[in-house]
């Protein structure tokens, strides 16, 4: 309403300007007798604002300087009157009306009687007080013994929520500071009634730390939900404690600084001493705990009991316990020396003098099929795999991009490059984009992790080796470097890693002159830059850098992963080179065999969620079938709420795991611990962890890439103690491997996102049910599903999501009906609001699915904004209305409203004949009137 009011605003100051002769009250009259009555007073109405909004904005009324004048003359006249005994007693309300300047903003926000001023939400403070120390109130001279009788004083906010908890079973759902949103509390009779209109927000009392008690009351109030009386806050595990803070322990809300020992206690009654070697180099790592050797001397019995039944050497065995967790720390660039802890023996000392990071790529086992894969290649594949193994023969540069849709092959090539390379003890270094696609290559590494990128970029970066170091002399031993998903890490990486390995190899040749096999889909999602153009992250692409040049294209056609189903191969490579058909520039249809009915968001999600996970009640035990689907979407807040609705139908107990949260020099505490609990960050675990043995997660951090747990890595988790996480690696070379995940510090990458710096200490892990589409780049998914609550928003996010499936009968995709969120039936009641003249109707019938959008519907006319015309000069408004008749037609019909009026010297006459209508358009009724 309030863009049709200005848009006749402006056209009426227009027509009502000295230049036009326009008698109002004449064209109101005649537009009573050609609408009904109210309506016209509607435009009379509408008139008359304008006159006022015109009045206001060209600053000239001649009433209003009239009385100016008057007033003027008035005050020259006050003081003789004063001295008369005539004085007039100052309207100060008036005076200032007639002094005030009032701008066009501000006319216009009167005008249409917006308010000045609005508290949206409402917000509610709550109470918090320990046992018997709610506060009473009391007038001066009341008796002690009358207060304490007085029933209505021992009820408070927090006793009534106890109460209510207890009275109502929907209640026992709610926090207590989600409580004012579904109830409302009353004064008078100090309880709490069900709220029948407008939400509230509900903030606890703030409670510094220094009080002791009432700070922990708080923090589990902001916990616990559904607690009856003050017992059920001191009780956890089944166990009453004497005080808050001991319940918050057992509950694992409060850090303590003997976490790190408890996490190994528990760690070690799973009995893995060579998992537990690998957990305290990890502890040692990323915890920063502050007495280490003292939590050497705790557990160091633990850390060797393998060792000790094999040795009897007490030395030998300090010595083989040391050298494993010295080979932990080195694989992430950390020294044994660098911690207080014991010497390895120089003549124990049993590690090679060489490199690790040699020694183990040396190690990695060749898989028989892959071996023999060339035999399975395709014509496109072995053109491919000739051509860079004729360079590795020869010992020719080469700068090689294979490129490929997805589900062409690109894994399969490099697999059958790796082993045949390694077969003939060269080295071949795997590493990928993203830690997905590096677990799908033996021995693969991220290429953050592999080359040392800095995480901040520019035109100028060098990785973080050293020359002397094993990263360094491992890419000068290298024969072949393969780096998958290449097109999503930004050009000024690649450079990054070409410089350095020029400075390392002292050769002043792409990449120190080895033989670089990249590879890549630039059809799929490109580098993320944070808020971003277009512009920009085109210019962060790969095709953008000086070394695009030098590269060799290497094309794979042929689509492996949907092999079976040649319809749904086609339909990707149209989706991905653009070549499918729209319905504007931007929409394209989902085969109905494909996509989810929408009938309403709660019943299409769950249809969603059984036709990816059928029957997971039952299924949920069997690991393979868990893996082998997932439901892709594209912003985490979608993520999040697929997991968490699939982590409710997935069967077992639930473990909860809170995460210790703090802002980095917030000395004044500024920011209270449930406003940190509730920010959600991208790459960084929720605070409230929801986990059930079976269930599958997704590591966040790059803990020990050498051993398979990279940031990616899908893991399946087995048990669960407080301080430790027992998984089981799901995917990859590693498959099958059990390790420990302890709480580690965490921190966003970004860190201009908040005026502080966010630490949240939880372990590295969410859940996989669901995932981001860019986090599944590079995975190939039997069974996947496609979440779109809104559209896609980045390049080829839709490409990327359709292309990991196998079929179209496995992959399902999920829209929300746009016509729900935009379209909107006009109705009988709207039109009123304008002021109508002359009617011109236009009809136009187009093939269109039930998921079409007004704005989608008009830009489906030829040439749109040219053909809405005002097929007068005079014209005051524009109004489009949809109307569905039934699933696969739409009738647009567009309402042009003209008024006609007696031609002044500068106007046109109308002529409809000179009209430029598209040729595809049907004929143009017109209806002209003049009053």
């Amino acid at each position: 309403m309030a863009i049709c009011y200005g848009s006749c605003t402006i056209e009426v100051i227009r027509l009502t300007s000295p230049s036009f002769s326009f008698q109002k009250h004449n064209a109101a009259l005649g537009i009573q007798t050609f609408f009904k009555r109210y309506l016209a007073r509607r435009v009379v109405e509408a008139l008359k604002g304008v006159l006022k909004l015109q009045a206001l904005v060209r600053g000239h009324n001649v009433r209003r300087r009239t009385k100016m004048t008057v007033k003027c003359k008035q005050a020259l006249k006050k003081r003789s009157m004063y001295d008369a005994g005539f004085y007039d007693p100052q309207d100060e309300e008036d005076e200032y009306q007639d002094a005030r300047y009032v701008s066009p903003p501000e006319a216009l926000w009167r005008v249409f009687s917006f308010p000045l001023s609005k508290i949206h939400p409402y917000v509610m403070a709550l109470q918090i007080h320990l046992p018997n120390q709610q506060l009473v109130r009391f007038k001066d001279g009341d008796r002690m013994e009358n207060i304490v009788d007085r029933e209505k004083e021992k009820d408070s906010m927090l006793t009534e929520f106890f109460k209510k908890n207890k009275e109502d079973s929907k209640a026992r759902e709610y926090l207590y500071k989600d409580f004012p949103k579904h109830f409302t509390w009353n004064r008078g009779n100090h309880c709490w009634r069900t709220r029948a209109h407008k939400s509230m927000v509900g903030r606890l009392v703030y409670a510094n730390p220094a009080e002791g008690e009432r700070y922990y009351l708080r923090l589990l109030l902001c916990h616990i939900t559904g607690p009856t009386c003050f017992e059920d806050l001191y009780t956890a595990n089944g166990v009453l404690h004497p005080t808050f803070r001991k319940a918050a322990l057992e509950r694992g809300l409060i850090e303590t600084d003997d976490n790190l020992s408890q996490c190994l206690e528990e760690a070690s009654l799973f009995q893995f001493p060579s998992t537990l070697r690998r957990l305290f180099a990890t502890m040692l790592i990323f915890c920063e705990p502050g007495n280490v050797r003292k939590l050497w001397d705790d557990h160091y019995d633990s850390l060797s009991e393998d060792y000790r039944k094999q040795y009897g050497c007490a030395e030998r065995v300090q010595n083989m316990v040391l050298i494993d967790i010295r080979v932990f720390l080195e694989s992430m660039s950390k020294k044994l020396s660098d911690y207080d802890l014991p010497n390895v023996s120089a003549h124990i000392d049993l590690q090679s003098r060489g490199y690790r990071e040699v020694q183990e790529e040396y190690s990695i086992n060749v898989e028989y099929e892959d071996l023999h894969a060339r035999d399975s290649l395709n014509p496109d594949q072995k053109f491919a795999y000739d051509e860079i193994m004729r360079h590795v023969e020869q010992n020719i540069l080469g700068v090689f991009f294979i490129d490929g849709p997805g589900g062409t092959g690109k894994t399969f090539l490099y697999k059958a490059l790796l082993a045949n390379i390694r077969a003939h003890g060269l080295i071949a270094l795997a590493t990928a984009t993203s830690g997905v696609a590096a677990n799908n290559m033996p021995g693969g590494r991220t290429a953050h992790s592999r080359f040392g990128i800095p995480l901040n970029l520019d035109n100028n970066s060098m990785c973080k080796i050293t020359k002397q170091s094993g990263k360094a002399q491992i890419l000068r031993e290298a024969k072949v470097i393969i780096w998958d998903e290449a097109a999503m890490a930004k050009r000024q990486a690649v450079e990054a890693v070409d410089r350095t390995m020029q400075d390392i190899i002292d050769e002043k040749l792409p990449f120190g002159g080895k033989i670089m096999v990249m590879g890549g889909d630039f059809r799929q999602v490109l580098p993320v830059v944070r808020r971003g153009t277009r512009a920009q992250i085109v210019d962060s692409s790969l095709r953008m850098s000086p070394l695009w040049a030098s590269v060799k294209r290497l094309r794979l056609n042929i689509n492996m992963r949907a092999v079976n189903d040649p319809w749904f191969s086609n339909f990707l490579l149209r989706v991905g080179d653009g070549k499918e058909e729209t319905l504007d520039e931007s929409y394209i249809r989902i085969p109905d065999n494909m996509s989810i009915r929408y009938t309403d968001k709660t019943k299409s999600v769950d249809a969603l969620i059984d036709a990816i996970f059928p029957s997971l009640h039952s299924n949920g035990a069997d690991s393979k079938f868990i893996i082998s689907r997932a439901i892709l979407s594209t912003k985490n807040e979608s993520v999040d709420e697929i997991n968490n609705k699939l982590i409710e139908r997935f069967s077992g107990e639930q473990k909860v795991y809170y995460s210790f949260d703090e802002a980095e020099d917030d000395k004044n505490n500024l920011y209270p611990m449930e406003y940190l609990n509730s920010l959600n960050v991208s790459g960084v675990p929720p605070h409230y962890l929801r986990l059930k043995t079976g269930c599958p997660v997704i590591l966040l951090r790059n803990i020990d890439p050498s051993n398979g747990l990279c940031n990616g890595t899908i893991l399946i988790c087995r048990a669960f103690q407080q301080n430790v996480i027992d998984a089981e690696i799901a995917v990859g070379q590693h498959a099958g491997k059990r390790v420990f995940l302890p709480r580690i510090p965490l921190c966003p990458s970004d860190d201009e996102m908040f005026p502080f710096k966010l630490k949240r200490k939880q372990f590295p892990i969410q859940l996989s049910f669901s995932m981001t589409i860019n986090k599944a780049q590079g995975q190939t998914i039997p069974n996947v599903g496609v979440y779109l609550p809104e559209s896609v928003f980045s390049h080829s996010q839709l490409y990327v999501a359709l292309s990991r499936g196998i079929s179209r009968v496995n992959t399902k995709v999920f829209i929300r009906k746009e016509s729900q969120l935009l379209t909107k039936t006009l109705k009988q009641s709207s039109s009123s609001r304008l002021p109508h003249a002359t009617i011109t109707l236009l009809t136009y019938l187009l093939p269109l699915p039930s998921s079409a959008t007004p704005l989608l519907l008009l830009r489906k006319l030829p040439s749109f904004q040219q053909h809405l015309f005002y097929l007068s000069t005079y014209s005051l408004q524009s109004l489009v209305s949809i109307c569905y008749h039934n699933s696969s037609y739409a009738s647009v019909t567009t309402t042009i409203l003209t008024l006609s009026l007696p031609p002044s010297p500068s106007a046109t006459p109308l002529n409809p004949n000179l009209i430029s209508i598209p040729p595809s358009t049907p004929p143009l009724h017109i209806i002209h009137w003049k009053p």
